[in-house]
């Protein structure tokens, strides 16, 4: 977690944790405690600003809450089958499968080592991510853009020419060079 989230959830935990003591101190009496607070408009320095402060706080957090709902509610499920209807039948095709498929073109080319390929499947969309060495050439751009223009000729393929699912194709080199090369080891 880097520097700027830890920022936003810590500001965001102080404010939670300033409207849950409110709350607690405002019914503190529906049960027996061994310690008495007193209410929040008795604090010195925070008193008459302790209701609006809560006030907008409270709002806040509903807002995020709503949004938060909404998110839940709307974000896309991932799958690990994806089904599509024909004319004809009905096709299931397992996330593993076009995996499986998609390194097996990927392993003819001369230019990657080691492919890994993973893929992500909602209802109408299909996300490949290729990673592995990429060889360095003169034309290595040019055959990057083949080969993935040829995943997502093959896949479409594949599934059968349906124009409602879309093919995203994203090839990148996950190995860098070696940085201790010059080291050597007797």
């Amino acid at each position: 977690m880097g520097k700027g989230w830890k920022f936003v959830a810590s500001i965001l935990s102080l404010a939670l944790l300033v409207t849950l003591f409110s709350v607690f101190i405002e019914n503190q009496q529906a049960v027996q405690l061994p310690v008495y607070f007193i209410s929040m408009d008795d604090y010195p320095l925070v008193g008459p600003y302790a209701q609006p402060i809560l006030f907008w706080l409270s709002v806040g957090f509903m807002v995020i809450t709503v949004l938060f709902l909404i998110v839940i509610l709307f974000y896309p499920k991932k799958r690990n089958t994806l089904i599509i209807d024909h004319e004809n039948g009905t096709l299931k095709v397992q996330r593993r499968a076009i995996e499986n498929f998609v390194l097996k073109i990927v392993q003819k080319e001369p230019f990657i080592e080691n492919p890994t390929v993973r893929a992500k499947m909602t209802k109408k969309k299909i996300k490949i991510k290729i990673a592995g060495h990429l060889r360095k050439s003169m034309s290595i751009s040019d055959k990057q853009n083949a080969l993935v223009e040829e995943v997502k000729n093959e896949v479409t393929t594949l599934i059968g020419t349906t124009d409602n699912i879309k093919t995203e194709v994203n090839l990148q080199n996950y190995w860098k060079e070696n940085t201790n090369s010059g080291r050597k080891v007797e």
